[in-house]
């Protein structure tokens, strides 16, 4: 019976196929890891912070915040956050709290409540 699977099955396209397969688990391997090394927030907060963009501005913008909100516990407020934006893209998001009329004015800045919440958790973050 080992025989006649050895006549049945040719090497080469056997050994393509396999290579094929590893070829493509080591691409998706490195996308992945990428994809990692190209978002610049890490940590229990990284999935919120992703849209924010820019780590500096965000993390100078929730200074701000958090030096004109002496109470804000901006940590406590990441489940709240998480349940606010859900699934839906952060511009949807900051779009609707326009819309609605939940605007922060902080140090001349005028922004979104959700942007602010986010950069103030950012700022925190960052202090470790």
């Amino acid at each position: 019976m080992t025989e006649r699977w050895k006549e049945g099955v040719a090497r080469r396209p056997l050994l393509a196929a396999i290579g094929a397969v590893a070829g493509i688990g080591a691409i998706s391997g490195a996308l992945y890891e990428a994809s990692g090394l190209l978002n610049p927030w890490r940590g229990a907060y990284g999935d919120l912070l992703a849209g924010l963009g820019n780590r500096a501005d965000a993390i100078l913008i929730g200074k701000a915040v958090l030096t004109e909100n002496k109470g804000l516990a901006a940590k406590s407020d990441a489940k709240g956050l998480r349940e606010a934006i859900g699934h839906r893209p952060l511009a949807e998001v900051l779009t609707q709290d326009a819309v609605q009329g939940r605007i922060v004015e902080t140090q001349g800045w005028v922004l979104p409540e959700t942007l602010t919440r986010l950069c103030a958790l950012a700022a925190q973050a960052s202090r470790g």
